[in-house]
């Protein structure tokens, strides 16, 4: 049987997840006003299950309370990208850094065919050059996590996930940023190379680097069009 708690939780996750994911794709924008009306008939739940997925987003930074005037999506600008970014670079590089110091040969495995997996396929949608494709975005994801995952620090990793996910959010506003040529598969691969290869300190560079070059082009569609 199944107690009514772990449904309310399932129904919660589940309505966080769909507002989240309304967020990423644009139907949710920053600063948008949100209702909970709205947001039911989103996430096809009562207003309990919104009330509680709108608390743990808060939380997290995606969305805030104005007071009594209610929720809305949380803006983005320059300086918050900016302290999202340096925070990421410093928690992350130590992340790498134990990973390699730590890894075994499972964590090679998993690196491995992580990698592999995000190569197999392209970052844009064939149908549509301007959107993410979602499969893509999951592989990346996960290649990302399977870089850190042997740093052996359960507070570690859980820092860096909600940064990755908060600067997830400025990373998708990039793949619109027109006239701007970048090879991530290849910042992706020497990433790769240089943590198998058991080289800290160019694999740390790399991934800092990396993630530089994504808030840059953010910053330049910030500056221009937000």
């Amino acid at each position: 049987m199944i107690a009514i708690g772990d449904v309310s939780r399932t129904l919660a996750d589940e309505a966080y997840a769909r507002i989240r994911e309304a967020m990423h794709n644009g139907q949710l924008k920053p600063g948008q006003k949100l209702r909970f009306s709205d947001l039911q008939e989103l996430t096809d739940t009562s207003v309990t299950p919104v009330r509680e997925a709108l608390a743990r987003l808060t939380a997290e930074g995606f969305t805030e309370l104005e007071g009594h005037r209610g929720y809305r999506v949380a803006p983005v600008s320059q300086a918050d990208l900016w302290d999202i970014l340096r925070n990421r670079q410093r928690l992350e590089a130590e992340a790498l850094r134990l990973s390699i110091t730590h890894g075994d040969e499972h964590w090679e495995a998993q690196l491995v065919g992580a990698h592999h997996l995000l190569t197999r396929m392209d970052r844009e949608r064939a149908d549509l050059p301007t959107a993410v494709d979602e499969e893509w975005e999951r592989r990346h994801e996960a290649f990302h996590e399977a870089l850190i995952a042997a740093c052996q620090s359960r507070v570690l990793l859980g820092f860096c996930s909600q940064l990755s996910a908060r600067a997830n959010r400025y990373r998708r506003l990039s793949i619109s940023v027109p006239d701007m040529p970048r090879d991530v598969r290849s910042e992706h691969r020497l990433i790769f190379e240089a943590t198998i290869d058991r080289d800290a300190d160019t694999a740390t560079a790399l991934l800092q680097e990396h993630f530089e070059k994504t808030a840059q082009m953010v910053d330049e569609l910030l500056r221009h069009r937000w």
